[in-house]
């Protein structure tokens, strides 16, 4: 049996109608015009055998089987969209990274160079809003994550794990007592990291408190590491932070470690790779970060 399927124009202008309400708007927005857009309607509907639409002279507004189509053909235009893109990447030697900033800031940038001086074809572009990173549909090629992905379809490959570190300015430190425990950051003041996967909430659970406990604790909270930093840096108490983040102001000073306690997480930095998008600019690229995280 023969399987007819809507073009993929007519597809692009019921999403376009639907999400705009009007077919004027959605002619706009295609850049066709107002009669082309409504024979694609038309042509959809009698594909289908039903009305998608419930028409007025001012807009048109879907219906049940218009609404119950829209959430199946939205993802699907989504996911031809990204594989679009991808291949036209694929083309040009153009690579897009999903990462979380603080990780991209901190450990892959300052890396970059030496990939980009032995594969100067391949451009990458660094994808870093998190509700981008973390969705269903995905617009990169491979990312490094923390923790299990919500997804399948997917190649997970632990890359590293996170090494925690106690740190703090020179100043506040000057006359404090000596760190050899866990508890004994509780000594001075701490800053919080409030983000996900606190930072704060690990070492203070290693040091035996619970998260009541934690919670009543005074101190400045803190979303980013960014900020936890900066106000380690001030002198307003002790931070907690991976150990790849602070490598450059443990270097220059502004920040000392108050002992050589170390606290490695229990979840990985994973390397994501997608099925459907293997290719040999992905293989050397995730080739290349697994030889940066070995040991």
């Amino acid at each position: 049996m023969s399987r007819h399927l809507p073009s993929t124009q007519a597809l692009q202008c019921f999403e376009a109608v639907a999400r705009c309400g009007s077919v004027t708007r959605a002619s706009e927005q295609l850049n066709m015009t107002q009669s082309a857009v409504s024979r694609q309607l038309r042509s959809l509907e009698d594909l289908l055998g039903v009305h998608l639409f419930e028409r007025s002279r001012q807009r048109l507004r879907l219906n049940a089987n218009g609404a119950a189509y829209l959430d199946s053909v939205t993802p699907a235009l989504d996911q031809l969209r990204n594989a679009t893109q991808r291949a036209r990447r694929a083309a040009s030697g153009h690579l897009c990274v999903g990462i979380e900033p603080a990780l991209a800031s901190a450990w892959l940038i300052p890396q970059l160079r030496g990939f980009s001086r032995a594969h100067p074809h391949i451009s990458v572009e660094l994808m870093t809003d998190m509700e981008k990173l973390h969705a269903a549909s995905t617009q990169w090629d491979l990312a490094i994550v923390y923790g299990e992905p919500d997804e399948g379809g997917q190649a997970c490959l632990p890359l590293m794990r996170e090494h925690l570190v106690a740190v703090a300015s020179p100043e506040l430190l000057k006359s404090g007592p000596a760190v050899r425990d866990f508890a004994d950051v509780l000594q001075y003041p701490i800053i919080h990291h409030t983000g996900p996967y606190s930072t704060s909430a690990s070492w203070l659970t290693r040091a035996g408190l619970n998260e009541r406990e934690i919670r009543q604790l005074p101190g400045p909270r803190m979303e980013t590491f960014s900020l936890v930093q900066q106000c380690a840096q001030q002198g307003l108490g002790i931070a907690f932070l991976p150990t790849y983040f602070v490598t450059e102001a443990l270097g220059n000073g502004s920040l000392v470690e108050i002992s050589d306690l170390r606290l490695t997480s229990e979840q990985h930095y994973n390397l994501l790779l997608p099925q459907a998008r293997h290719s040999p600019t992905v293989a050397l690229f995730s080739d290349w970060l697994q030889s940066l995280a070995a040991p």
